[in-house]
Protein backbone atom coordinates (compact mmCIF):
# COMPACT_ATOMS: atom_id res chain seq x y z
CA UNK A 1 0.00 0.00 0.00
CA UNK A 2 1.35 3.41 -0.93
CA UNK A 3 1.63 5.69 2.09
CA UNK A 4 1.95 9.42 1.47
CA UNK A 5 1.09 12.69 3.20
CA UNK A 6 1.93 15.14 0.44
CA UNK A 7 2.86 15.37 -3.24
CA UNK A 8 6.57 14.82 -2.59
CA UNK A 9 5.89 11.58 -0.66
CA UNK A 10 3.54 10.44 -3.41
CA UNK A 11 6.11 10.97 -6.15
CA UNK A 12 8.79 9.13 -4.16
CA UNK A 13 6.37 6.23 -3.68
CA UNK A 14 5.42 6.07 -7.37
CA UNK A 15 8.88 5.64 -8.87
CA UNK A 16 8.18 2.09 -10.01
CA UNK A 17 5.23 1.07 -12.19
CA UNK A 18 5.13 -2.29 -10.42
CA UNK A 19 4.45 -0.54 -7.10
CA UNK A 20 1.57 1.39 -8.68
CA UNK A 21 0.06 -1.80 -10.11
CA UNK A 22 0.34 -3.55 -6.73
CA UNK A 23 -1.28 -0.53 -5.07
CA UNK A 24 -4.18 -0.65 -7.54
CA UNK A 25 -4.61 -4.40 -6.98
CA UNK A 26 -4.66 -3.89 -3.21
CA UNK A 27 -7.22 -1.09 -3.49
CA UNK A 28 -9.46 -3.01 -5.88
CA UNK A 29 -9.27 -6.62 -4.71
CA UNK A 30 -7.36 -6.77 -1.45
CA UNK A 31 -5.47 -10.08 -1.46
CA UNK A 32 -7.78 -12.02 -3.81
CA UNK A 33 -8.13 -10.95 -7.46
CA UNK A 34 -11.56 -11.60 -8.95
CA UNK A 35 -12.38 -12.13 -12.63
CA UNK A 36 -14.48 -9.15 -13.81
CA UNK A 37 -16.18 -11.32 -16.43
CA UNK A 38 -17.42 -14.34 -14.46
CA UNK A 39 -16.66 -13.51 -10.83
CA UNK A 40 -14.28 -16.44 -10.26
CA UNK A 41 -11.98 -15.81 -7.32
CA UNK A 42 -8.85 -17.74 -8.36
CA UNK A 43 -7.18 -16.21 -11.43
CA UNK A 44 -3.46 -16.61 -12.02
CA UNK A 45 -0.83 -14.13 -13.23
CA UNK A 46 0.48 -14.07 -16.79
CA UNK A 47 2.66 -11.71 -18.88
CA UNK A 48 5.32 -10.63 -16.39
CA UNK A 49 2.76 -10.31 -13.60
CA UNK A 50 0.79 -7.47 -15.20
CA UNK A 51 -2.22 -9.48 -16.36
CA UNK A 52 -4.36 -12.29 -14.99
CA UNK A 53 -6.11 -15.24 -16.62
CA UNK A 54 -9.30 -16.72 -15.18
CA UNK A 55 -9.03 -20.39 -14.10
CA UNK A 56 -12.71 -21.06 -14.77
CA UNK A 57 -12.97 -23.52 -17.69
CA UNK A 58 -15.88 -21.66 -19.29
CA UNK A 59 -14.25 -18.21 -19.01
CA UNK A 60 -10.41 -18.35 -19.35
CA UNK A 61 -10.34 -14.63 -20.25
CA UNK A 62 -7.38 -12.33 -19.67
CA UNK A 63 -7.70 -9.10 -17.68
CA UNK A 64 -5.66 -6.53 -15.78
CA UNK A 65 -6.34 -4.45 -12.70
CA UNK A 66 -7.36 -1.51 -14.90
CA UNK A 67 -10.27 -3.32 -16.60
CA UNK A 68 -13.54 -1.47 -16.09
CA UNK A 69 -11.82 1.69 -14.83
CA UNK A 70 -10.89 5.01 -16.44
CA UNK A 71 -7.33 3.69 -16.67
CA UNK A 72 -8.37 0.94 -19.11
CA UNK A 73 -6.98 1.11 -22.68
CA UNK A 74 -4.60 3.93 -21.80
CA UNK A 75 -0.93 4.03 -22.68
CA UNK A 76 -0.30 6.52 -19.88
CA UNK A 77 1.53 4.89 -16.94
CA UNK A 78 -0.40 4.23 -13.73
CA UNK A 79 2.06 6.40 -11.82
CA UNK A 80 0.99 9.37 -13.95
CA UNK A 81 -2.69 8.53 -13.46
CA UNK A 82 -2.33 8.38 -9.67
CA UNK A 83 -0.28 11.59 -9.59
CA UNK A 84 -2.85 13.36 -11.79
CA UNK A 85 -5.64 12.22 -9.50
CA UNK A 86 -3.75 13.57 -6.49
CA UNK A 87 -3.02 16.92 -8.17
CA UNK A 88 -6.62 17.30 -9.38
CA UNK A 89 -8.14 16.56 -5.99
CA UNK A 90 -5.57 18.66 -4.10
CA UNK A 91 -6.59 21.88 -5.89
CA UNK A 92 -9.42 23.89 -4.38
CA UNK A 93 -10.58 24.94 -7.82
CA UNK A 94 -10.14 23.50 -11.29
CA UNK A 95 -6.76 22.91 -12.86
CA UNK A 96 -6.08 23.43 -16.55
CA UNK A 97 -4.60 20.80 -18.79
CA UNK A 98 -1.66 23.14 -19.43
CA UNK A 99 -0.89 23.38 -15.70
CA UNK A 100 -1.27 19.61 -15.20
CA UNK A 101 1.07 19.01 -18.16
CA UNK A 102 3.70 21.25 -16.55
CA UNK A 103 3.25 19.63 -13.12
CA UNK A 104 3.58 16.05 -14.40
CA UNK A 105 6.00 16.58 -17.29
CA UNK A 106 3.62 15.25 -19.95
CA UNK A 107 2.12 16.75 -23.09
CA UNK A 108 -0.92 19.03 -22.89
CA UNK A 109 -2.86 16.55 -25.01
CA UNK A 110 -2.18 13.74 -22.51
CA UNK A 111 -3.06 16.04 -19.61
CA UNK A 112 -6.36 16.94 -21.31
CA UNK A 113 -7.11 13.22 -21.77
CA UNK A 114 -6.37 12.52 -18.08
CA UNK A 115 -8.50 15.43 -16.88
CA UNK A 116 -11.36 14.50 -19.21
CA UNK A 117 -11.54 10.95 -17.83
CA UNK A 118 -11.03 11.97 -14.19
CA UNK A 119 -13.72 14.66 -14.39
CA UNK A 120 -16.06 12.13 -16.00
CA UNK A 121 -15.87 9.81 -12.99
CA UNK A 122 -16.10 12.75 -10.58
CA UNK A 123 -19.45 13.74 -12.14
CA UNK A 124 -20.96 10.26 -11.81
CA UNK A 125 -23.65 9.69 -9.22
CA UNK A 126 -22.57 7.51 -6.30
CA UNK A 127 -23.87 3.99 -7.02
CA UNK A 128 -24.50 3.27 -3.35
CA UNK A 129 -25.26 5.35 -0.31
CA UNK A 130 -22.84 5.74 2.55
CA UNK A 131 -23.92 3.63 5.52
CA UNK A 132 -21.03 3.92 7.96
CA UNK A 133 -19.72 6.90 9.90
CA UNK A 134 -19.04 9.84 7.57
CA UNK A 135 -17.08 12.88 8.74
CA UNK A 136 -17.46 16.22 6.96
CA UNK A 137 -15.61 19.41 7.73
CA UNK A 138 -17.81 22.47 7.93
CA UNK A 139 -16.34 25.35 5.89
CA UNK A 140 -15.61 28.54 7.78
CA UNK A 141 -17.77 31.40 6.56
CA UNK A 142 -16.24 34.74 5.58
CA UNK A 143 -17.79 36.42 8.62
CA UNK A 144 -16.08 34.02 11.02
CA UNK A 145 -12.67 34.44 9.38
CA UNK A 146 -12.71 38.18 10.13
CA UNK A 147 -13.14 37.66 13.86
Amino acid sequence: MIDFRNYKDLMESLKDEKVCREHMEEMRWGCNPICPYCGAAKPYRIRNGKAFRCKDKTCKRDFTVTIGTVFENSKIPLSTWIAATFVLTAHKKCISSHQLARDLGITQKSAWFLLHRLRYIADEEAPETLDKIVEVEKPISAAHSLI
